[in-house]
């Protein structure tokens, strides 16, 4: 049974990852939710609240946070539709990432490991979306997360790691 599982993963993830290098390189409007931030208010391309920058190797990469239990908004509803009858993941993790010479990247995959306090693990492959890549997580739980994102971009290998609290 376990090997069963496993495999069955295993295939899951191999499709994420294909299905995310297929739409690397589009707009995809229907995941455009840059009208503004649902909180705020304000007119911005970026999707949720900042809640991390982190400068590596001259890259700047900067992750904003979406609960999406919170976010009534029309983007945010249609945004959401795909994953409704699993709202076991209500979060949603973008990162942009601006170049050595501070131009968006748009090409490139994004790997994301989120472990929370209890050492419970979740691996996803970031969707290119809004100008950024994004992803849905778990992380209803309070506590403390550690968040590691793994960028490649062709020979360009980006490895960064931090700590996020939710209260």
């Amino acid at each position: 049974m376990k090997h069963f599982i496993t495999s069955l993963l295993t295939v899951f993830c191999i499709s994420l990852l294909l299905t995310g290098a297929v739409y690397a390189g589009s707009d995809m409007p229907g995941h455009d939710m840059s009208k503004s931030n649902a909180k705020s208010g304000h007119k911005s391309e970026k999707i949720g609240e900042l809640f991390h920058e982190s400068m590596v190797d001259g890259y700047m990469l900067s992750y904003y946070l979406m609960d999406l239990r919170e976010d009534n908004t029309k983007e945010a509803q249609s945004h959401a539709a795909h994953g409704k009858k699993e709202m076991d993941k209500p979060h949603h993790i973008m990162v942009y990432i601006m170049d050595k010479d501070h131009s968006p990247v748009h090409k490139g995959k994004v790997g994301f490991l989120i472990t929370n306090s209890d050492g419970n693990k979740q691996k996803a492959m970031g969707m290119y979306m809004s100008k950024g890549f994004g992803t849905t997580a778990d992380m209803k739980e309070k506590g403390i997360y550690n968040i590691t994102a793994k960028v490649i971009m062709g020979d360009v290998k980006l490895m960064d790691k931090f700590e996020y609290e939710i209260k």
